[in-house]
């Protein structure tokens, strides 16, 4: 995060071809965004980038979409904290 835009964003998945290709999505969704946008950027959302994913497989970009906004709730605590500190 840079000028709280998220500058880069990886991702380590361990899954089915869905749960990469969610996953994935979701970083370049995220990329170049503002943390607040990032945290907006849906499950459905993710889904319909890629073009729709099979019933089965809607839960990859639950995953995914709830990954980032994980992340980037643990990046905002560790700011917090950072700051506290100074």
């Amino acid at each position: 995060v840079k000028d709280n835009r998220v500058e880069d964003v990886k991702f380590k998945t361990y899954g089915c071809g869905a749960a990469i290709a969610t996953s994935s999505m979701t970083t370049e969704l995220a990329k170049g965004k503002t943390i607040d946008e990032a945290m907006k950027i849906s499950r459905a959302s993710v889904a319909d980038s890629l073009g729709g994913l099979p019933p089965v497989k809607m839960h990859c970009s639950n995953l995914a979409a709830d990954a980032l906004h994980a992340a980037i709730e643990d990046y905002q605590k560790k700011q917090t904290s950072k700051k506290e500190v100074e």
